[in-house]
Parts: C-alpha cells; sequence; structure tokens
C-alpha cells in the first residue's frame, strides 16, 4: 500500500478544498438569508417556485448526474476494462428523446411535485408508498458511496482519516442544502460543475505531457488492449454492445430522466421547451464527460503500461488508481493534487445535496403530509430542513456498508438497476398499458424486486468480471511479484444459466419480467380504461369525446 506524503499536498491545494467549501456553505446562507422574511410554500424549497432559469438548471441537472464515481469510477473501469463506456453517450441519447417525448409532456400537465404522485393518480394510494420507500431505500446506499469516493481519495492523497472526511462533507452538504432549499442546491451545482470541468482537463493534460504526447497514449492503450469500440463476441461481458442497446439504456432512462432528483429540475422550469432544451444540454455536456473519462482512463494506463501498481502491490483497489496517480504527478507543479480534489469534492456534494433535498421532499410529500395534511408553509419548511440533517447523519453511519463492498461503479450501477426495475416497471405499466391497474402494477413491480434480488443472490458466488492484462515487468522500484488476471472462476454446470448474467443485464431482465407480469396480471383480472388521458403517454391517448372531458376536468380540480 502506497505511504502517503503528506507534504505533497500543500497550502495552495488545501486553498482550493477549502474554496469548495466556502462556495458552497455561502450560497446556502445566502438563500437562507433571502428567504427568512419570506413565507415560503413546498414547491417554493423542493422545486424554486417553478420559475427557475435554463441555465443554470441545465447545469445542475448534468452536475448532478456526474457523481463523484463517476469522476473516479469511470477511469478506473476504462484503466481495468478499457474503452467500453463511450458507448454510454448512446444511452445518454435515446434517454433525452425518451425524457422529452414520452415523461416530461404528463409530469408538466399533471403539475406533480413528487413523481410517485403519479402512481397514486394513475393506480392506488399503496403503489405510491410502495414506489417511495424504494427510492428512499436506495437512496441511503447511493448516498453513501457519493461521499465514499471523495473521502477515499482525500486519503490517498493526505492520509486524513475516511470517516472524518465523510463526516465533514455530510454535514456541510446537509446544512448548506437544508437552509437554502433547492435554489441553494441549483446555483452551487453551477460553480461545482465548472471546478469539475476544470479538474478533468488539468489531469488529462498534465497525462498526456507526462507520456509525451496524444500519440503515445493511443499507441499504448492499443498495445494492451484498452481500445474497445464493442465488444460483440462475449455477449455476456460488462462491455457488450446488447447490454448498452437494451439494459444500460434502460437504467439511464430511469436515472437520468425520471428519478426524483432529476424530475425536480425539470419541474422547477416554467415550460415544456426549456425542460427539454436541459435534457439535451445534460445529453451533449454527459457525453462530453463520458469521452474525457474515456480519455482519462487510457492516459492514466499509457503511464503504468509496465507497472500497474494494483499488480505491485502499491494500491489495494484498482478504485484507487486515479488519486494514486494524482499523488504521483504532484510534484509537477504546485495546486496539482487540490485542483483534482476540488472537482471530486464538488463531484460528490452535487450529487449529495440532489438526493437530500429529493429524498427529504419525498419522506415530506408522499408519507408526512398524507398524515398531517394541513401544515402551515412554515411548519412544512422546517420539518424538511429537519429531514435533510437527519439524512446527512445517516449517511455518515452508511459509509460502513459501501466500504466492505466491490468495485465502485459496478456497485452504483446494481443500486440502480433495483431501482429501475421496480420503478420503471411502474412508469412503463402506467404510461404505455391504459388498461393496467393497481393490482397489475403491485405484482409487475414486487416480481422486478424478486427478479433483481435473486440475480444478485443467486450470482453472488462468481468472482467479478476478470479485467483486462496488466503488466509488472517495468517495477524496477518495487518490490513487487507479478498477479495473474484474466482467469475465470470455473462455473458449475448444474447452476442455472441465468445467474451467470452480468450483473450489467440486471435491470433488463428486472424490467422485462415485471412489465411482463403486471400486463398479464391486467389481463386476468380485467383492467379498467383510463379516464384522465394526461396520465398516458401522448402517443398512446385516444381522443376524448365531451363527457370524458368534463370527467378530466373535474380531476383536474383535484
Amino acid at each position: 500500500m502506497d505511504v502517503v506524503d503528506a507534504s505533497q499536498f500543500t497550502l495552495l491545494d488545501y486553498s482550493f478544498f477549502v474554496i469548495v467549501f466556502v462556495i458552497s456553505a455561502a450560497t446556502g446562507l445566502y438563500y437562507a438569508i433571502k428567504t427568512r422574511k419570506k413565507v415560503t410554500s413546498v414547491d417554493d424549497y423542493l422545486l424554486g417556485g417553478r420559475t427557475m432559469k435554463l441555465l443554470p438548471v441545465a447545469c445542475s441537472l448534468t452536475a448532478t448526474s456526474l457523481s463523484a464515481t463517476t469522476l473516479v469510477g469511470a477511469p478506473a473501469e476504462i484503466y481495468a476494462y478499457g474503452t467500453h463506456t463511450w458507448m454510454f453517450s448512446f444511452c445518454l441519447a435515446v434517454t433525452a428523446v425518451v425524457t422529452c417525448y414520452v415523461f416530461l409532456p404528463i409530469f408538466v400537465e399533471l403539475k406533480l411535485t413528487s413523481s410517485f404522485k403519479y402512481f397514486e393518480l394513475r393506480f392506488t394510494r399503496r403503489i405510491r408508498v410502495l414506489a417511495s420507500g424504494l427510492f428512499i431505500l436506495t437512496g441511503f446506499l447511493s448516498l453513501a458511496s457519493t461521499v465514499y469516493v471523495p473521502a477515499l481519495t482525500f486519503k490517498q492523497v493526505t492520509g486524513v482519516d475516511v470517516y472524518v472526511t465523510v463526516t465533514v462533507l455530510s454535514l456541510l452538504c446537509s446544512s448548506y442544502t437544508a437552509i437554502g432549499g433547492f435554489r441553494a442546491v441549483v446555483w452551487t451545482d453551477v460553480s461545482q460543475l465548472v471546478l469539475m470541468i476544470g479538474s478533468y482537463i488539468t489531469v488529462a493534460v498534465v497525462g498526456i505531457q507526462a507520456t509525451g504526447g496524444f500519440i503515445n497514449v493511443v499507441e499504448s492503450a492499443n498495445r494492451g488492449g484498452r481500445i474497445i469500440i464493442a465488444n460483440t463476441n462475449n455477449l455476456n461481458s460488462r462491455s457488450a454492445l446488447p447490454a448498452y442497446i437494451s439494459s444500460i439504456t434502460l437504467t439511464f432512462i430511469y436515472h437520468f430522466g425520471i428519478s426524483q432528483a432529476v424530475f425536480q429540475r425539470y419541474l422547477s422550469l416554467p415550460t415544456l421547451r426549456e425542460m427539454r432544451i436541459s435534457a439535451w444540454f445534460f445529453c451533449i455536456v454527459g457525453t462530453i464527460f463520458t469521452l474525457m473519462g474515456a480519455l482519462l482512463g487510457i492516459i492514466i494506463y499509457a503511464n503504468y503500461e509496465t507497472c500497474d501498481p494494483h499488480a505491485a502491490g502499491v494500491i489495494e483497489k484498482l478504485d484507487q488508481i486515479v488519486p494514486h496517480f494524482i499523488q504521483e504527478k504532484a510534484y509537477l507543479f504546485q495546486g496539482f493534487n487540490g485542483i483534482f480534489i476540488a472537482g471530486i469534492f464538488s463531484a460528490s456534494l452535487s450529487t449529495t445535496s440532489s438526493l437530500l433535498n429529493a429524498m427529504s421532499g419525498v419522506i415530506y410529500e408522499d408519507f408526512i403530509s398524507q398524515k398531517l395534511p394541513n401544515l402551515k408553509s412554515s411548519t412544512s419548511n422546517r420539518i424538511m430542513k429537519s429531514l435533510v440533517l437527519f439524512l446527512g447523519i445517516i449517511q455518515i453511519g452508511m459509509i460502513f456498508l459501501v466500504e466492505r463492498m466491490g468495485m465502485i461503479l459496478q456497485i452504483t450501477l446494481q443500486c440502480v438497476a433495483l431501482n429501475t426495475a421496480a420503478l420503471l416497471t411502474l412508469f412503463i405499466l402506467g404510461t404505455m398499458f391504459p388498461k393496467s391497474n393497481g393490482k397489475s402494477a403491485m405484482f409487475g413491480s414486487v416480481t422486478a424486486v424478486v427478479t433483481i434480488m435473486t440475480l444478485i443472490l443467486g450470482s453472488s458466488y462468481k468472482k467479478p468480471e476478470p479485467t483486462l492484462p496488466f503488466r509488472t515487468d517495468g517495477c524496477s522500484n518495487y518490490n513487487s511479484t507479478t498477479v495473474e488476471f484474466g482467469v475465470e472462476e470455473e462455473v458449475p454446470e448444474d447452476v442455472f444459466w441465468i445467474f451467470r448474467l452480468s450483473y450489467v443485464y440486471f435491470g433488463l431482465v428486472g424490467t422485462l419480467v415485471g412489465v411482463g407480469i403486471g400486463y398479464l396480471t391486467s389481463l386476468i383480472c380485467g383492467g379498467s380504461p383510463v379516464k384522465d388521458q394526461r396520465l398516458l403517454a401522448t402517443f398512446i391517448r385516444r381522443k376524448l369525446i365531451p363527457e370524458e372531458t368534463r370527467l378530466t376536468t373535474v380531476n383536474n380540480e383535484t
């Protein structure tokens, strides 16, 4: 394991680190002071009063989706498995189309605050509670991973204990999110996005110069087999083209299109046109970050082509390869460490604040307000602020669970797959199948969850997918032994084939099974036509007759 040289982290490095905290705290305090004499509604606290400006919301949408897991985990993924993640750009484009023309028109017409309220309008109150509970449960796991990545990175370059960093991050983030509300979250996201972009560019430029130029980087990656356009030979690999076209695209549609944190940003804008522009803005910037992550991954590989730090025993996990690279190149100029750490912490704070805001809103809207419907706006705000602070404390405790898991990117995708399978099943049944009812939705979503859990538990005996080969023949500075890679564990013949599926397919299988069971249940039990056609996708709706129009008007009032 690396011996951390804390002296490499200079006062200038710490200044970048402090800047992120100061900007975040100051923004939250500014909006707390600005609104202290104003009685704000739930819409103001969770959606900025639906009057937010396009550019900051588009930047916030991008910053929220690009977590610290992305900034650190994506280059590590490329380093170990090749450039297959460029196909994320295809998934983002499909996500933008589906979000803009299937889901957003529905949410805009219904004027929702919680995306899960749709399930109550379309199905039953019980379905809404089920969906909200699943979101909160998986949200806890996501919250833990968002602060673990920067804490691990900070420890790598400074030696500061992970738990100290996690505590500071969680308390800071929950504080400015609680006092500033949605507007504070959005505007801190803008500054944090700028820092993320700056850190990625800086690291890429330094890495390219260290290898002697971009051509050397590409040639090195090609020699190491890291240049992967699409894997069509092994369809069960994480780099398989069918996995991206099907499963990962479905995951993106939920996670970046209709999840509660993203939903709040879209609905904070005043018009559908601005929402669609923000979706395409995220698609474009997200694609740029995807390609930058792939570039950074092969840059780091080029620097360690003949001596992999993991194989040499210098680092314990491949997830540490990015911070190790930063630390090793810190001598090139003062502040290099700090710039990258600022980007990582910015990504962490952005994602964490969005999740805290979204989860507090869901807990309040879907549970507390249902039991206490006549609360004053001031009381509602105090409750949501208290919820944010409470969730921040829970986040600190969840770090013990994340620390004992495997590679970060894989953990995150598995967590999202569980959410996707259940909630996307409900959205598909609700928007695409007019005869679906509460019973079919319940059967479908529960089946999806059971399917995902069965796949995860059934495949737990497997070792992680083997990485691409590494070299240690150039490790003259380390006392290392060569570690063998690329050997898969032999699978017993009596094991069901489905348990051999790569985790990237879990979301697809769960969603297909859930939708299939839900649709069959609606056929068996007999579904009823949807009276309020606004609950269906625009291309599924049928022309309303006058009597149905009157019924819809009544529903609008309620």
